[in-house]
């Protein structure tokens, strides 16, 4: 005999979970239980839920029970989840929690998959082959990024000035032209930047860091960023070098 899904109990009527066939304890009231004759679930509170009418506590580890709803929130972004794993990878990156460690270069990870993938660096595998060339790539994101190369397909379309991007990272980093975001500040000039790699190239104002190498032994100079070599090996002076290497292949 099936028990009803909505249930009240000391007065208390809820209903948030009227649709689901499963056993759930409910955040709102605390009491109100789903039943199904099935199976008998008893869940407990997980680490990082809001206790607000749309947080849930449920079972870890219970696979697929709440994919069709989030119901979990993280307590210190409010972004919500529909799996307990999910909830608790998210909550590492609020601790910086990383249990996951290399045992070649003991670099550590927050996430099993990461270090898996992370892994395929020092075992050169390459699982995921282009469907257009030859090349292999260590992550099924890097094929993808890369086969968009050959079909010009841009999915990612800014809603302010509608221009499209390959990448939804991309598009994040186009999206601060129009806000005027700036998340990356100089520590010692206060200077604010779009990109981390604006701001990694900004540093060597102070470091004095120059990591780009003239080719040429007998020139020796260096450089702070890769375009300023570039202007460099076009002058005058290497020009004609360069035009004759060209040639040679």
């Amino acid at each position: 005999m099936n028990t009803p899904a909505k249930q009240q109990v000391e007065g208390k009527d809820c209903s948030i979970h009227a649709t689901r066939n499963i056993q759930v304890y409910c955040a709102n009231c605390k009491s109100c239980v789903l039943q199904t004759p099935s199976r008998e679930l008893l869940f407990t509170p997980v680490s990082g839920v809001l206790d607000s009418p749309s947080s849930v506590m449920t079972a870890p580890e219970t696979p697929d029970l709440l994919n069709s709803r989030k119901v979990l929130q993280c307590k210190e972004c409010n972004k919500l989840f529909s799996r307990p794993s999910q909830l608790r990878n998210h909550l590492r990156k609020h601790t910086g929690e990383k249990p996951y460690e290399c045992k070649v270069c003991h670099k550590s990870f927050s996430e099993k998959g990461n270090l898996k993938t992370h892994e395929r660096i020092h075992s050169g595998e390459k699982p995921y082959k282009c469907s257009y060339c030859e090349r292999l790539f260590t992550t099924k994101g890097h094929l993808t990024d890369h086969e968009r190369r050959h079909t010009k397909v841009k999915p990612f379309s800014c809603s302010e000035c509608s221009k499209t991007f390959a990448r939804s990272s991309i598009l994040k980093i186009h999206m601060r032209t129009h806000t005027g975001e700036k998340p990356y500040e100089c520590e010692i000039c206060g200077k604010k930047f779009t990109e981390s790699g604006n701001l990694k190239t900004h540093m060597r104002v102070h470091t004095n860091e120059r990591p780009y190498i003239c080719p040429y032994a007998e020139c020796g100079k260096s450089f702070k960023t890769k375009g300023h070599l570039i202007d460099h090996l076009k002058t005058r002076k290497h020009f004609n070098k360069l035009e004759i290497k060209e040639e040679d292949h």
